[in-house]
């Protein structure tokens, strides 16, 4: 099934919310606009979609890529204006004559399954809009976010102060950080990546991402996107110069380096505890005429989806099995590259088949020596129940769950015969009980 989705070109009445991207390209509840919808037809079963952008479309493309994410074929195609649902059905829709036509064009200027609550008429119709949708339970069930506390919502990877004030209902994104005796709510929806400085407050209000929110600033009626501020009551808009009170964050993919120095140190005293077992295996394999290390590369988890993600180079063993095989990343260990428990690497293309947003939640926690998985005793890395217990972690991890998971993987150490998985996908037995379940 073939599908049409037509990006909204600039809009004057909201022309602050399009300076630096096209409007499809904002974030709503967390997910570009463009997202929202190409999992929408993903939903309903399209195979194909085609996006129409008079407005920056490699931008667009940037966001969206080929569609591989969702399991569709995008075709993003530039136009010299924006069409509306009728021209682009007779131009681009091979069966416009059919009953369905209609329903397979959209115009992006709202959320799937609120057509009457238009994000671009306005500013306070943006407001609006957003007010009325986080009503409803499908802008804030979105995998991740969890309600801490009655009407309030809060992402992954959020760090809020103990002193820190949420008045429901609010809605808060992931990677935000809020510092002691700010006050977020009521009504208020900070997008991902936003920061908040101490005694900040935000009520009725909309935060964009990656937007710095300065202490003691007070913020009603507004929306606020890097050093651009809204008053969508008095529909003014306003620079602010004082990048102490409101600025854009420098946004770069970042790596995920959350090994403590615990952890680090205890990475260390065991490469000098088990180098004398280490250095057997390598004049083993050099005696034999084996190669001793098999370089590996693997995508390295970030706080925000990226096309481009950077990636991690690590070793493993190549002529042992087991346990053993892993070896060499205690050293990403110690480093901060790696935690001792957390998700397995993925080379680039084992990352690529993770089919939908569940799945790639797998790329959201650091990469670990130890995973849930092995803990489970999964035999094969690209297994449905792999990838589950991946994405679990990911949205649930804390220390409770760390230590059940190491103590789960040193009990299956002294299992009889656990399945291992070798770097190639290959399952093998592992005979001796001084090996554990690992890739």
């Amino acid at each position: 099934m073939e599908a049409l989705l037509i990006c909204p070109a600039e809009r004057l009445e909201v022309n602050a919310l399009s300076e630096t991207a096209p409007l499809v390209n904002l974030r709503v509840f967390g997910k570009p606009l463009a997202h929202h919808w190409l999992e929408h037809f993903a939903s309903r079963g399209a195979k194909e979609i085609k996006i129409l952008a008079s407005d920056r479309p490699e931008q667009v493309r940037n966001i969206i890529g080929n569609g591989a994410r969702w399991g569709l074929r995008v075709e993003i195609i530039p136009e010299s204006r924006e069409l509306n649902c009728d021209e682009a059905a007779k131009k681009y829709y091979k069966s416009e004559t059919s009953s369905n036509a209609p329903e397979l064009v959209a115009l992006m200027d709202h959320l799937p399954g609120f057509p009457e609550y238009k994000f671009f008429e306005s500013y306070a119709g943006f407001f609006s809009a957003l007010q009325f949708c986080f009503s409803q339970s499908p802008a804030r069930t979105r995998v991740g976010v969890k309600e801490i506390k009655p009407g309030v919502w809060v992402g992954m990877r959020t760090q809020i102060s103990p002193r820190a004030k949420l008045v429901a209902p609010c809605w808060i994104g992931e990677n935000v950080l809020i510092k002691p005796d700010a006050v977020i709510g009521p009504m208020a929806i900070l997008e991902n990546g936003v920061a908040v400085e101490n005694a900040a407050t935000i009520y009725d209000s909309w935060v964009g991402p990656q937007t710095f929110a300065g202490s003691l600033i007070q913020m009603k009626d507004s929306l606020a996107l890097g050093n651009t501020l809204v008053n969508f009551q008095s529909n003014s808009v306003a620079k602010i110069p004082d990048e102490f009170l409101l600025c854009a964050l420098e946004h770069r993919p970042r790596r995920l380096r959350t090994g403590n120095i615990f952890g680090r140190l205890c990475a260390l005293f065991v490469i000098a505890f088990t180098s004398p077992f280490a250095l057997f295996a390598i004049l083993k394999a050099k005696l034999q005429g084996h190669r001793v290390l098999r370089p590996r590369r693997a995508i390295a988890p970030q706080a925000d989806f990226s096309e481009d993600p950077p990636t991690i180079t690590y070793y493993e063993f190549a002529n042992v099995s087991g346990w053993w095989r892993r070896w060499p990343q205690l050293w990403n260990v110690a480093k901060g590259d790696f935690t001792w428990i957390g998700n397995r690497p993925l080379t680039p293309v084992e990352a690529g088949k993770l089919s939908n947003e569940f799945e790639r939640l797998w790329l959201a926690a650091p990469i670990g020596l130890i995973s849930q998985g092995d803990a489970e005793g999964c035999a094969e890395l690209s297994s449905d129940e792999a990838r589950a217990h991946a994405s679990f972690y990911a949205a649930q991890a804390n220390r409770r769950l760390d230590c059940r998971i190491f103590f789960r993987a040193l009990k299956r150490l002294f299992t009889a015969n656990p399945a291992v998985v070798t770097s190639n996908g290959e399952t093998e037995r592992v005979l001796s009980t001084a090996r554990v379940v690992i890739r």
